[in-house]
């Protein structure tokens, strides 16, 4: 399965990507999602294409660009949208391909085609929660490993040490 993302749609459902967005400072909200998204695919394993609006510079004609493993789509003198129904009328397999947006016209359009839909204010959540559940996880992991490999102080092994040279006496 693969995630299909409506980049300005999802960007708005961080507060702090949305703040920067109203200061217009676009690149660094568009690095901000794309970080995001980067943790999230490192946690779940998935494939994760973008689509933004627009051009990603106003000098340059990017068309696309690998972001890590990230897949990124500029759609330039379209419209995001336009993009994400082309992908998904390409698509072999539609009904394989999730599509993360909450624009209505998209997801009736998509609906035709089997794929699945996935509001961005849920997927906003679900990466959160991801994010969360990971952290948890990694700090129970780290905890049971000092529980197995606990610590010794200084203290204790000079303890030790002069209880065992006492017994080779």
């Amino acid at each position: 399965m693969s995630l299909l993302i409506d980049g300005f749609n999802l960007i708005y459902k961080f507060p702090d990507l949305e703040a920067k967005m109203y200061y217009s400072q676009l690149n660094s909200a568009r690095a901000g999602l794309l970080d995001k998204l980067r943790e999230y695919q490192n946690i779940k394993k998935t494939a994760i294409r973008v689509v933004f609006d627009g051009k990603k510079d106003k000098s340059v004609e990017t068309v696309s660009e690998k972001v890590g493993k990230i897949d990124v789509y500029y759609s330039l003198d379209y419209s995001a949208d336009y993009l994400i129904k082309q992908f998904i009328k390409k698509d072999i397999n539609p009904k394989m391909t999730t599509v993360v947006t909450s624009d209505k016209d998209i997801i009736f359009y998509i609906n035709r085609f089997g794929a699945k839909n996935i509001t961005s204010e849920r997927f906003a959540d679900l990466m959160n929660s991801a994010k969360l559940e990971f952290l948890e996880e990694q700090e129970l992991k780290r905890v049971s490993v000092e529980k197995e490999n606990p610590l010794v102080s200084e203290e204790e092994i000079s303890y030790w040490q002069r209880l065992f040279k006492k017994g080779k006496n």
